[in-house]
């Protein structure tokens, strides 16, 4: 009888404790790698230092920009140089846009060291897709005529440098036999490399990026003949660019990625599926909707929703008819 007291008393323990892990649990659920909803919820820290520099002031933005745009109108001297009011004017409209932009644009993922210095970088942005968009609706000649008002020396012919002329790695009949190497190391070398650092910082692909280095290199092979730059001698296309200067840029790009713990994407995924077949009706697939959504009307669930299947058909019913 003892015994089974004992037994009793411990299987109520058992069962207390469950009640009470149980109520841990909804109380406090186990913490995943990173709380997403506690980053979401939680308030920029400011400690009292800060307050000004993380408020909107959007009343002293407004309050500025009217005195400015009242001393222009009222108490500047009017200038009868056409061109010069049309630079100023343009250059008014652009400020305003970045101003209003830096108040009211929402903010976006950054926010070191300051958020309204991204929504600055934004708003030029949008400035410069307009100036762009402006410019597509031009001629070629009145594109060169319109960038010259921002500076007079574009519109003339650049020279154009050679890099295919000579491709021997060694030249015994030179001074220095490997003159053609060190001329082939200018401002494209460091262009190339950082470029694609920051390439693969957004694509965070080093297969994609890979593809995307070695058909720039065949592009620049079918526009040689439009464009003598383009025109480099073989391993200049793919020791130096590709294999060098890209695939470091990409190599230091993927590490950046690791160090700073962000997430590699996969855009090769046609090529996960084993079949051929597979592939084929993912291509096909491609050109259909995403996802099939059955719709139940159910019109005699009740009175309403029998009048509105009424209307939907008279509706249909009378434009097919039309």
């Amino acid at each position: 009888m003892a015994l089974n007291s004992e037994i009793i008393r411990y299987e109520e323990v058992n069962e207390r404790s469950g009640d009470e892990l149980d109520h841990n649990w909804r109380q406090s659920p186990p913490q995943t790698a990173h709380d997403w909803e506690a980053y979401k919820m939680a308030n920029v820290f400011d400690d009292g230092t800060q307050t000004y520099f993380w408020r909107a002031h959007t009343l002293t933005v407004l309050f500025l920009m009217t005195c400015a745009l009242i001393y222009v109108a009222i108490f500047e001297p009017i200038s009868d140089d056409t061109n010069y009011n049309i630079k100023r004017g343009i250059i008014a409209c652009a400020l305003t846009f970045i101003l209003v932009g830096v108040t009211q644009i929402p903010d976006g993922p950054f926010r070191r060291p300051h958020p309204a210095l991204w929504r600055f970088v934004f708003s030029v942005s949008v400035v410069y897709e307009l100036a762009l968009i402006f410019i597509l609706f031009q001629t070629p000649n009145d594109a060169r005529k319109f960038l010259k008002h921002i500076d007079p020396n574009l519109g003339k012919p650049l020279e154009e440098r050679d890099y295919g002329g000579n491709c021997k790695l060694y030249d015994p009949d030179a001074s220095d036999p490997f003159h053609n190497i060190w001329d082939k190391f200018d401002v494209f070398i460091p262009s190339h490399f950082f470029g694609w650092w920051l390439k693969t910082i957004i694509i965070r692909d080093w297969w994609l990026c890979t593809v995307n280095s070695v058909m720039f290199e065949l592009l620049e092979y079918t526009l040689e003949h439009q464009l003598p730059n383009f025109s480099e001698c073989w391993w200049d296309h793919w020791i130096l660019d590709a294999l060098l200067c890209n695939g470091l840029g990409i190599y230091c790009g993927m590490k950046t990625l690791t160090y700073l713990s962000m997430k590699p994407y996969n855009w090769r995924g046609l090529w996960d599926i084993p079949t051929y077949r597979g592939k084929l009706k993912r291509i096909v697939a491609q050109f259909g909707p995403h996802g099939w959504i059955q719709f139940d009307w159910r019109p005699t669930s009740s009175l309403d929703r029998w009048i509105s299947v009424l209307l939907i058909a008279f509706v249909v019913s009378i434009s097919t008819e039309v």
